[in-house]
């Protein structure tokens, strides 16, 4: 399934004097004729190296530029009623945790896009700088880190938040004014013209999204009652709000997966928790990958294995349906083998649950071959994870091995 890129770009020059080049070649030639004639005898000058003029009018072109962007700033504010963020990175940073900072786990789906960004599972660690917790700290486009409040009429879903916090991001600053109209973000009246600024799912818009369900193939992929209600969520409106001195009106980027301010109103300033800086550097960098397959999104690596739900917990045994890619031969007649190595101590354990709940290292029987979510083959299983952290799976089929990936346990 192809999956549609966001374009954002950097910088917009568009209804401005410098979306053409200063100097063109007619230009110079006219430019070089003028210094021949105007000479003569001993005062005849050189004739003027076109590159070297070249070079003077793209650097004057980029000194202006330079000066707009110095003046007007990073032209986050437009005449014609919008707003832009040309500064916000699209995808979170590995970054180092220093001395200081809080390394946290999420796996909410809160800012889910098409790189499920800010997820934990197969990603790592979450890097947050808990000294920066006041609203006068942050500015829009900011990712934070916060307990989810805990108010009247405020139920979270645990489906969606998964614990007591989780990630989203800054839309409204203290004393903006902000409002939802058609799944559009506006502040203080201006439409918000960034990535983060309409409603998306997995990172796509409602144009991108049907024409991805299109391409899948897949006819019950969503049905009318679907197509409705997912036309109705790209198509989200809330009043306006203004935003009370010391809170944030916060937002995830996959609003359908998240708790935010639609919900609660704006958020005060002792539910933040911190600034989420990017994902911790030092991590383990597994293999497993977040991709999709037959309009779900899987924790795996493409092609070979994959699971719907990265996330295991430890407190009681986990049902889990392994999607497998390959050919027939690999699959049919052959025992599945999965041995569980945690990344701490690197001690290799058994993790199939069997019928009578006992731990083993195999089961009796294999995958059964056939597509299912765009997989070749798949096979349920139990699995037991008895410590929390990253583990290592290691699988075998008919004692060749198969493939490994990493999951996290909680």
């Amino acid at each position: 399934m192809k999956r549609t890129e966001i374009e954002t770009d950097r910088f917009e020059l568009s209804g401005r004097p410098f979306n053409k080049p200063m100097f063109e070649a007619e230009s110079m030639d006219a430019v070089e004729r003028r210094v021949w004639e105007s000479g003569s005898g001993r005062g005849v000058r050189k004739p003027v190296n076109r590159r070297r003029l070249y070079m003077a009018g793209t650097a004057l072109t980029t000194l202006i530029i330079f000066c707009a962007v110095l003046f007007m700033g990073p032209l986050s504010e437009n005449t014609n009623g919008t707003i832009r963020d040309v500064t916000t990175p699209l995808y979170p940073q590995r970054v180092e945790a220093k001395e200081g900072l809080m390394l946290v786990d999420d796996y909410s789906m809160s800012m889910a896009g098409q790189k499920m960004e800010y997820y934990s599972g197969g990603f790592g660690r979450l890097v947050v700088d808990p000294k920066i917790r006041t609203a006068e700290q942050f500015r829009r486009g900011d990712v934070l880190y916060y307990r989810l409040p805990s108010i009247s009429g405020f139920t979270p879903n645990p489906d969606i938040s998964g614990s007591d916090s989780q990630t989203a991001r800054v839309i409204g600053l203290p004393g903006e004014k902000i409002k939802i109209e058609k799944g559009r973000v506006y502040v203080n009246g201006k439409k918000l013209d960034t990535f983060y600024g309409q409603a998306k799912s997995f990172g796509l818009d409602e144009a991108a999204y049907f024409k991805n369900m299109k391409v899948s193939g897949r006819k019950d992929a969503c049905p009318p009652d679907c197509v409705k209600d997912t036309e109705a969520y790209f198509n989200t409106s809330m009043a306006e709000m203004e935003v009370p001195a010391g809170a944030l009106f916060v937002l995830g980027d996959f609003w359908a997966q998240s708790h935010d301010s639609r919900e609660f109103g704006a958020l005060a300033q002792g539910n933040i928790q911190g600034k989420v800086l990017g994902y911790d550097e030092a991590g383990a960098r597994s293999p497993s990958q977040i991709f999709a397959s037959g309009n779900l999104w899987f924790t795996g690596i493409p092609g070979k294995i994959g699971i719907v739900k990265g996330q295991i917990l430890t407190s009681h045994f986990s049902k889990i349906v392994w999607h497998f890619w390959g050919s027939r031969e690999e699959f049919e007649g052959k025992k599945l083998r999965i041995e569980g190595i945690h990344t701490s101590d690197g001690v290799k354990k058994p993790v199939l649950v069997s019928e009578d709940d006992s731990i083993v290292w195999e089961y009796k029987w294999g995958p059964t071959y056939g597509p299912v979510n765009g997989a070749d083959a798949t096979q349920p299983t139990g699995i037991k994870l008895d410590e929390s952290g990253q583990w290592r799976l290691d699988f075998y089929l008919g004692g060749k091995f198969f493939a490994s990936m990493f999951v996290n346990a909680e």
